[in-house]
């Protein structure tokens, strides 16, 4: 049954999709993007109806759910709910026509009138357009949107006037947190509410001024994880500033770039492979157009675009193949649109403003790290309470228990962990980000220290992309070359040789920029530059044969084909790509009418190894002159020739391998270069390491079952002749091998398989808008050497978080241990509740601050990858931090003995245990900046400035609290004499010396399991 619209009435109607019993699936374009607020009123409404039990809408489909009583006939409930939508019922199986939008788009003659006499807003006003583009013919479009001329765009001074109609195109930034809300998440914490009631307790018995010391305590602790949260947010909101910024347009019948923010509706915009689509555009005309919509619409592969298409305005988002949506890619093909959305009015816009403000997920560490917080939580507060059972056994003060137990749950329960880990990660982005790499999202710095395949793309990254002609061969004769420069030989001065110069000409992807230079790719401008030394003006060729078909290179046609007018009406077919394939095609030698034979072709094919074995990227060049304009199939061609081309590599990229290879990282080099090139390229890198260089050829992978390819790939050091879809099988083998994985590339067919690998790597400079757009990693300088410093820093930053955590864990560990062996000697408490909270002030927050700051350890690239699939704490880990505390609780606890034999029960006793303990966890501090290293070996590390100063600082306002009679008396001290002072000293100082020592010994062992890894 559907409820529809009559004939004179505007109203949108309601269409049941789908019925079972209790629940009905209905649509209407009444709901089609409604405010959130409007959408919780009707939901409100809907529920009040007879035997309705739940409704849910959703506004960015136009659909509802309405759950009701089985018994509930629907025949009866639509009517209702049509009327509480305000849509008109009208009789069963009555059709419902396309639906006209709820709000128009105002018209631009209106805005029009208004810019004729000069009235323009003065502020910018939005609308919604939520007219159904995708029902419109192009014409129709056009006509819409006022756009007079398809060729020619809008008048440059009309579209100023339009932007300030509409605003500029950009998407409303989503809700920032407030530093109210990031405070406040400071407070409401398990530890604070701890404190809380230890503070009730306090001011119930009396100790006010214990409670307020519990306020300072607070305080302080809010305000550091409060600044640090602060900055680390601010770092995160910094991670999406990569994006393109700039367009090609048709403006006053000129192609140009303009700022994207510029763009405004009824603006023409080009798309070409690698555009980022900039605006809601309903498609003009395309060829071979397809459209990469997963970040909008979820789907995987990029979605073929037909622009003459008219579709019902009812069609799904992701099935409305006329339009390209903003942030959306074109990964091939070109076409062109009309923007029919910008900003806040795009799909994208709205499902923004939809969603409000959506918080980045947890990295997998955040994550690891609650789960472990929450496990120690819980075992603390166990212990805690133990303890507090234990002491009301032995006869303690229940009032005094209460206050120790929860002081001691404060100090146990390590809080701070994942606010250490988002911390740590937004430093570690500001310290790569002075090194010239931009990281996309936290989780890919943790994730660079893990890295144990680097796949390469090989042009732009191991080389400079600055191709130059090195070899050059017409029909079977060599033309000298000397630095891309041909010698005036009578071959160029043929006719062979001057076709062969005039289809390179031709044939060239290369356009004139912005301010009148050449713009394209390395090998577009290394083949004109070697027409232009030839001495043929490749813009005159241009200009007397004027382009009419092009047909780049895609996936499954390795070459390039483009049809020129030639004189008497007919047609110039120039073609050049991968030599086995042109010549393939060809069965002509040099010109028309002179056959092409077995022995030409033997003679092609050997030249072209030789140019590939001497690390060349080889081009055949072929052409044929049609009698009209009927381009056909690119076949029955004439042979020209070869050109050889070299990419020299970037300096230092040997030694770059080998310090790859040190960091126990494989190398493997994925090149769309034949494997005779790739070969010499890869034993002049050293890509092998010293062993055999195993090298395989795509063509094998076209016919490879997925679990052979996984079974190979790890033993591959080379994939030659490689197309996007085989690097992201590659990338792809290499995961399920259970590798993590690297990618570098620069351009558009890179894409999918950076998109796909654990790690991204874009170039900055030379990359694509493409590239950028889908990389977790961005190097800026297009210095792959700085990529060896971002595995350096993702490991570091990895490292310094265990450190922090091993650091917590262990001194938490020692103050629980405290306080249980003075309990069950029955010697009475250890610590008073005021000295754990200094502890946990003092010794614990800005030594574990410090860590997390900790300058890489000298030999960390000497390490294998860390196994991606081990705990952050390994159960030998966390038994090192138990013998360690063990030794800390120990020396403390005969300190506090001899102190109690010396002076008897009381607060000397104390004074001496807590100045023990705290002193030896602020120098455990330094044992724990490495699990690899003893503080006893040199050249290992760095100074750390920032824990120098920590425990510099904390020990001096350690010092204060013994010497200020105030400070002694709130923290129930005494003054200490000489031989306390020796004795305090000394018992802090040995369990560094016994830990350290330990430490030494077991790296005299060989290494097992996990502990073979890096950070």
């Amino acid at each position: 049954m559907n409820v529809a619209v009559t004939a004179d009435d505007p109203r949108p109607g309601l269409r049941l999709r789908h019925a079972t019993p209790g629940r009905l699936r209905l649509s209407s374009q009444a709901l089609y993007r409604l405010p959130g607020h409007r959408v919780r009123a009707l939901e409100a409404r809907l529920r009040l109806l007879d035997g309705v039990r739940d409704v849910h809408i959703q506004p960015l489909t136009g659909s509802l759910l309405v759950q009701h009583a089985p018994a509930q006939s629907p025949d009866t409930l639509l009517p209702a709910i049509a009327e509480a939508l305000g849509v008109v019922p009208a009789p069963a199986g009555a059709p419902s026509p396309p639906p006209a939008p709820a709000v128009s788009l105002p018209a631009l003659s209106e805005l029009a009138g208004l810019l004729r006499g000069g009235q323009v807003p003065a502020a910018p006003r939005r609308t919604k357009p939520t007219v159904f583009w995708h029902a419109l013919s192009p014409e129709e479009v056009l006509a819409r949107l006022e756009v007079d001329d398809a060729a020619a765009g809008l008048d440059p001074a009309e579209a100023r006037a339009r932007r300030q109609h509409f605003g500029p195109n950009h998407l409303p930034e989503a809700a920032q947190r407030s530093e109210l809300s990031m405070l406040l998440e400071q407070v409401l914490t398990l530890p604070v509410g701890l404190l809380g009631v230890s503070a009730a307790v306090s001011i119930a018995t009396g100790g006010v001024l214990d409670a307020a010391v519990i306020a300072a305590v607070v305080a302080i602790n809010s305000t550091i994880g409060f600044v640090t949260e602060r900055q680390a947010e601010r770092t995160i909101r910094g991670l999406g500033e990569l994006r393109p910024h700039h367009t090609q347009v048709l403006r006053g019948g000129h192609r140009q770039a303009v700022a994207a923010e510029e763009l405004v509706p009824g603006d023409l915009v080009l798309l070409e492979p690698g555009s980022y689509v900039p605006a809601d555009l309903r498609l003009l005309h395309c060829h071979r157009l397809s459209i990469d919509e997963s970040a909008l619409t979820g789907e995987s592969q990029p979605v073929s675009k037909h622009a003459e298409a008219t579709l019902p305005a009812d069609t799904a988002l992701a099935e409305r193949h006329n339009l390209a949506l903003l942030g959306t890619i074109v990964t091939g093909g070109n076409g062109l649109g009309v923007v029919v959305a910008s900003g806040a009015d795009t799909e994208l816009g709205h499902i923004q403003t939809l969603a409000g403000e959506v918080r980045p997920p947890e990295t997998p560490i955040e994550q690891k790290l609650g789960r472990m917080g929450s496990q120690l939580a819980i075992l603390s507060s166990a212990v805690c309470a133990g303890v507090f059972g234990m002491g009301l056994l032995r006869g303690q003060g229940f009032i005094e228990m209460l206050k120790s137990s929860v002081s001691l749950a404060v100090a146990a329960v390590p809080e701070g962990l994942p606010a250490v880990a988002t911390s740590t990660l937004s430093l570690g982005i500001q310290e790569m980000r002075r090194r010239h790499v931009a990281i996309r999202h936290l989780g890919a710095v943790e994730t660079l220290g893990s890295v144990q395949t680097f796949c390469l793309d090989k042009t732009g990254t191991l080389t400079r992309n600055r191709m130059q002609v090195s070899a050059l061969t017409i029909g079977g004769e060599s033309v000298p070359l000397h630095d891309g420069v041909p010698e005036p030989l009578p071959a160029l001065q043929q006719a062979p040789g001057q076709r062969l110069l005039q289809v390179l000409a031709l044939c060239n992807e290369v356009q004139d920029g912005a301010d009148g230079s050449p713009e394209g790719s390395a090998t577009e401008l290394a083949l004109l530059s070697l027409v232009q030394a030839a001495g043929l003006d490749s813009a005159t060729v241009r200009a007397d044969h004027p382009l009419l078909v092009s047909r780049p290179r895609a996936e499954g046609r390795p070459l390039m084909s483009t049809l020129h007018a030639w004189p008497g009406g007919g047609g110039l077919l120039a073609v050049k790509g991968s030599p086995a394939d042109v010549l393939a095609r060809c069965d002509y030698w040099l010109e028309e009418g002179q056959p092409l034979g077995e022995a030409e072709r033997e003679q092609v094919l050997r030249q072209n190894e030789h140019m590939a074995a001497q690390a060349l990227r080889v081009l055949g060049v072929a052409y044929r002159v049609l009698a009209n304009h009927d381009y056909g199939r690119t076949e029955q061609l004439v042979w020209l020739g070869l050109v050889g081309m070299r990419d020299p590599l970037r300096p230092g990229m040997q030694a770059l391998i080998a310090r790859f290879h040190d960091a126990g990282i494989k190398t493997v080099m994925i090149t769309g270069d034949q494997s005779a090139t790739a070969r010499a390229i890869a034993e002049e890198l050293a890509l092998a390491g010293g062993q055999p260089l195993r090298i395989l050829d795509a063509a094998s992978l076209e016919t490879m079952d997925a679990e052979v390819l996984r079974g190979l790939a790890p033993d591959i050091d080379v994939f030659a002749r490689v197309s996007p879809a085989h690097k992201l099988r590659i990338v792809q083998a290499y995961q399920a091998a259970g590798q993590v994985v690297a990618m570098t590339g620069d351009g558009i067919n890179d894409a999918p398989a950076l998109k796909a690998a654990d790690v991204g790597v874009a170039m900055g400079r030379s990359g694509t808008d493409v590239a950028r757009s889908v990389a977790d990693v961005v190097l800026e300088d297009d210095e792959l050497h700085t990529m060896l410093a971002a595995i350096e820093q993702g490991r570091t930053i990895y490292g310094n978080i265990r450190k922090t955590i091993h650091f917590l864990l262990s001194t938490n560990f020692t103050e629980i241990e405290l306080m249980f062996a003075g309990l069950a000697t029955g010697l009475g408490q250890t610590l008073n509740p005021m000295q754990l909270l200094w502890i946990n002030l003092v010794s614990d927050i800005f030594p574990g601050l410090a860590l997390s700051l900790e300058p890489a350890e000298k030999d960390i690239l000497q390490r294998p990858p860390r196994d991606p699939d081990e705990s952050i704490i390994t159960r030998r880990e966390l038994g090192w931090m138990g013998r360690e505390s063990l030794v800390i609780t120990g020396s403390a606890f005969l300190a506090f003995l001899w102190a109690r034999g010396r002076y008897g029960p009381g607060a000397h006793s104390t004074t001496i245990a807590f100045n023990s303990i705290t002193i030896a966890e602020l120098l455990h501090a330094f044992s724990s900046r490495s699990r690899y290293h003893s503080l006893f070996q040199k050249g290992w590390r760095e100074r750390n400035r920032y824990l120098e100063g920590a425990v510099g600082g904390t020990l001096l306002a350690q010092g204060l609290v013994n010497l200020i009679p105030g400070m002694r008396r709130l923290l129930g001290m005494t003054p200490l004499g000489a031989a306390d002072v020796v004795v305090t000293l000394g018992s802090a100082a040995a369990p560094l010396l016994v830990n350290e020592s330990l430490k030494l010994l077991r790296e005299r062992q060989p290494p097992t399991g996990s502990d073979k890894h890096g950070p």
